[in-house]
Formats: C-alpha cells, structure tokens, sequence
C-alpha cells in the first residue's frame, strides 16, 4: 500500500502530516513525501522517497517582506501590503505547486493520499476516488466554518465570522476548480466546478484537525466528514543524539525553560535576543535558547547559565523543562502542554493569536506578549510570572494526563483506512 503526503510550508505545516506518516511506515506503508526542498534532508533520513516543490515559497517567507510580516512590523495597512505583495507572487508559484501535486498523483497511483489545506489541489482527486484522501489541518479554520471564530481566529459576531468563512472557501474553491480545468481530462466522471468543489471539501472530504480536543472543541454542527483526531507527534530523536555540553547543562541547573521561535523570523533577531539575555541575566535563570531558523540569534557575549543550539527535539527536551516560552505555533503549543510546561507565547502572525489567547484563558501561561510589542519590562514581569505562579503548572498538568490519553495512533490508523 502506497501513501502520498503532500504539505507546504514551515515546520508546523510539515509535522502534523509526517506524524501521520509514522503511523502509515510501521503499518508497512510505502510512503512518499513532496514537501519542499528544504525538508528533502529531514525526509529522507526517515526513510520516505521525498519529492520537493521548488525552494521559492520558504524563501518568500525569509525574504524582507517575509521577515517584516512575520515580526509584526509597521502599521496595518503596511502589513496589508506586505501580504498582498507575499499572496502575489505566491499566485505565481502556486501553478507549480498545483502541477506537481498533479503529476506526482498520476504517476504514483496512491491508496491514500494526505494532504495540509495549503496543498488542497488534492481534493479534486479525492472527488474521483472517494474515501482516498484525507485533509489535515494542524489549526481550525482552514475549511469548516466556526460560528465564534474568523478565520483568522477574532470574534466579530456569528454573522461576520460566517461570512470570513464564506468569501475565504469560495475564492478558495473558485482557484482549484479553475486550475483543475486544465487537467480535467485525467477526472474523467466528475463535474468540476466552485460549487462541487465547495461542496466535497465541506460535506463529503474526510477532514482530520490534528488538535487537541481539550485545546479546541469540535463544534457540533460540524459535518461528520470533519473530525477533531487529537494532536500527534513523531519520535523527532531519531538521528539525533545530544551534545555532551547539552547533557552537562542540563544536569547542572533546575527549573530550566527553552526560548524559541520555531521557523518565525523577524527584523531584528539580534536585539529581541539581547532583550531576552539580558532578562535572563538579570534574574539568573537558567534557559535554552533555539535560534532555529533565525528568529533568533546567538551574541557575543551570553552567560554561561544560557544554551543556545539550533536543533533540539521538542520530546527529548521538554519532559526536562519547567517552562517554554513560544511563538505560539499550534505544534509547539501542544508539545509544550503535553509534556507539561506552562508557556509565555510571543505570538507574531496568523493563528499564533488564537493559540496564545486560548492558554492564557485556560490559565495554562501569562497573558501573551506579541511580537511587534515585545520589549524587556513586560517580557521580564510575565517571564517572572510563568516561573513564580503555581496555577500555572497545576493546570498544564492537568492538561497533560488528557492530551495522552486522546492520541490514540491504533484509532487514527483506523480512522484513515475506513
């Protein structure tokens, strides 16, 4: 049995899809990957055949207009630009983004096929075998219409927030079936157009939201197709082994937290990691820093009480930590909870917002910081906050017991097979 995943993206969009993938390989799956090209190194070392779609797309994100979005820079209607210069030239990419997914469909015939929404071209061969492809989304939102939510995750009433989903699903809708015209003739038997398009991915298209259902309930007007499955994780240590300096670190200091901004970046990691040193220099507290992909940066000068890597695996780390202080993506938001560290979330874009205010309403961390407000007298009070306050870690604790009990691999394996 063969499996085609396709997800495109960062790191938070490729995770929820190869944990999937995890699940498929040791049922004995052949799987492949088409990812983009930065993931070929990280694919492959799991032993999946990897197909990568061009490199542009990350680089979009990491270029100036990337950066700047990302980091919460400049007023709305600058930002307003900056996204639509970004979807622009995105437009541009996406016809071979959607020819890959076509052709590597025709020519790998797969009996399954898994696919994030950024990747939903995939529906329309869904449409002609029905039951064989399923969407994954790692946030709410991306098809599904949430009666106290926008898409973009605010609250502006029922009528509004239906009507985000609204425009957000036809112009959606509307883009595959006109990009589908051209390859219609290898569907043979379907009507394509915006309305059955609309119509399969929110009636009949097997949809998993890879949440937590403690984090996210699922709403009950739902259609049975689109399902809440809880949140999975792939063993990320395979291939991996920590630096002795790492494991001295860790054996000398308690109460460590880990600092990272997962794959965002922004204008200036040089002074929002100085702001950061210099906090936790002043209260010495103990900390790993993950520069990642650049959002942050190591200086000069750090104290020794300060780790900077940039690769560490979240489940070999976080079991060892007390705290995490986030970007607030929805991967690193569940790993946190799951292996029981409140979090401060230092949101920057997107549904980074949602996840940030949903822990700060659970009284799982302080209230979020977000990005383009970061500076070092608040980042100190809630980083002293996160440390100091019990209900904290009562409650992520209390979290924890159930997010793993619901990741259930033996059901979701069952889930994507029926």
């Amino acid at each position: 049995m063969k499996a085609v995943v396709f997800s495109i993206g960062t790191r938070g969009d490729i995770e929820p899809l190869l944990a999937m993938a995890e699940i498929l390989n040791e049922k004995h799956w052949e799987v492949v990957c088409v990812f983009p090209e930065q993931f070929r190194q990280t694919v492959e070392a799991l032993g999946y055949r990897f197909i990568g779609f061009d490199k542009a797309f990350l680089e979009l994100l990491g270029g100036r207009d990337g950066k700047q979005f990302m980091g919460g820079k400049g007023s709305m209607l600058t930002r307003f630009a900056i996204f639509f210069r970004m979807a622009k030239a995105g437009i541009k990419l996406s016809r071979a983004i959607i020819e890959l997914q076509h052709n590597t469909l025709m020519s790998e015939k797969p009996d399954l096929v898994l696919y994030h929404p950024k990747c939903n071209f995939a529906l329309v061969w869904g449409m002609a075998n029905p039951g064989k492809s399923i969407m994954v989304s790692p946030i709410p939102g991306m098809a599904h219409s949430i009666r106290h939510l926008t898409v973009l995750g605010g609250n502006y009433g029922r009528l509004l927030n239906g009507l985000s989903f609204w425009f957000v699903n036809t112009i959606k809708t509307f883009a595959i079936s006109r990009a589908a015209q051209k390859y219609k003739a290898d569907y043979p038997g379907i009507a394509i157009s915006a309305s059955t398009v609309k119509r399969a991915m929110l009636q009949t298209e097997k949809s998993f939201y890879a949440m937590s259902p403690m984090l996210f309930e699922r709403p009950s007007y739902w259609p049975e197709s689109a399902q809440v499955v809880g949140y999975y994780e792939r063993d990320k240590t395979v291939n991996w082994e920590p630096d002795e300096t790492l494991l001295q670190f860790m054996a000398r200091y308690d109460k460590i937290i880990l600092i990272t901004f997962g794959s965002m970046s922004n204008t200036d990691p040089a002074g929002k990691s100085k702001i950061i040193v210099d906090v936790l220099k002043q209260n010495q507290i103990p900390a790993i820093i993950n520069t990642s992909w650049g959002g942050l940066q190591k200086p000069d000068n750090s104290p020794e009480h300060v780790y900077f890597t940039d690769n560490i695996p979240y489940n070999w780390a976080f079991p060892k930590l007390y705290a995490v202080v986030h970007h607030g993506g929805a991967g690193s938001t569940h790993m946190a909870l799951k292996y029981g560290c409140p979090c401060l979330i230092i949101p920057h874009a997107l549904d980074q917002f949602f996840w940030a205010k949903t822990v700060y309403g659970l009284k799982l961390g302080p209230k979020p910081l977000p990005i383009k407000k970061f500076n070092g007298k608040d980042f100190e009070s809630r980083l002293l906050e996160l440390l100091n306050n019990d209900v904290f870690r009562k409650n992520v604790l209390h979290m924890q017991s159930g997010m793993h009990y619901e990741s259930d691999t033996a059901k979701l394996y069952g889930r994507m097979i029926t």
